[in-house]
C-alpha cells in the first residue's frame, strides 16, 4: 500500500476535525435562538459544513483502501460505508445550506430549524444506522485480523461506538465527539496498516 493508498485513511479524520471545530457550536438543538445565532456567524458555519461533508466523502475512498487490505471482509461493507457517508455528506450540505440561503432571502433562520423537523434529523439518523453497518464491519475485521493490536484495539472499538452513538446526543457538543472518534478509528488503522505494509516489504 503506497502513500496514495493511505492518504484518504489519514484524511478523513483530520478533515472532519477541522469542520466540527469550525462550526460555531449549538449547545441545545431545541433552542432555536442559539442555533440561528450560531448561522449568523455565517463564514465559519458554511466552511465548517462543507469540510465536514467533503470528509464524509473521502471516508469512502478511505473504506476502500482498508478493504483493499482486508480481502475477507462482506462485499456489501462498501456499499452501507457509502450510503451511509452519502446521507451524512446530504445532511451536513441541507444544515449548513439552508439556513444561509433562508438569510439570504430576508428571513430568520429559525424559519429553516421551525420547519426542518425530521426531514434533517431523519437523514442524520439514516446516515448513521448504515454507516455503522460498514464501520463495526471494518473495525471488527481489523482486529480479528490483528492488523491493529494491543490496547489499540479497544481504542478503535471504542471510538466506533462513540461515533454512531455520538449524533444522538442534543447538542452540539455531540460533534466533537465524532470528531475525536474519527481520529481514534482511522489515525490507528492508517498508521497499523502502514507498519504491517513495510514489515511484508522488508
Amino acid at each position: 500500500m503506497d502513500r496514495n493508498q493511505l492518504f484518504p485513511i489519514f484524511a478523513f479524520p483530520i478533515l472532519l476535525a477541522i469542520g466540527i471545530v469550525l462550526i460555531p457550536v449549538n449547545a441545545d438543538y431545541g433552542d432555536h435562538e442559539l442555533a440561528v445565532a450560531a448561522v449568523q456567524q455565517s463564514e465559519r458555519w458554511f466552511a465548517g459544513h462543507l469540510i465536514a461533508a467533503i470528509a464524509f466523502s473521502i471516508v469512502v475512498w478511505a473504506a476502500r483502501e482498508i478493504l483493499a487490505f482486508l480481502p475477507k471482509a462482506p462485499w456489501y461493507t462498501l456499499i452501507f460505508t457509502a450510503a451511509g457517508a452519502g446521507l451524512y455528506a446530504a445532511g451536513m450540505g441541507a444544515d449548513g445550506l439552508a439556513p444561509l440561503a433562508v438569510m439570504s432571502a430576508g428571513e430568520s433562520a429559525a424559519v429553516f430549524f421551525d420547519g426542518s423537523g425530521w426531514w434533517v434529523s431523519g437523514v442524520f439518523m439514516a446516515g448513521t444506522l448504515s454507516f455503522a453497518v460498514g464501520l463495526f464491519i471494518i473495525t471488527g475485521n481489523i482486529i480479528q485480523a490483528r492488523i491493529v493490536e494491543g490496547s489499540w484495539r479497544y481504542v478503535i472499538f471504542v471510538s466506533a461506538l462513540v461515533f454512531v452513538s455520538a449524533p444522538a446526543i442534543p447538542s452540539g457538543w455531540g460533534l466533537f465527539g465524532i470528531a475525536i472518534a474519527g481520529v481514534g478509528i482511522f489515525i490507528p488503522i492508517g498508521v497499523s496498516i502502514r507498519r504491517k505494509n513495510i514489515l511484508v516489504q522488508a
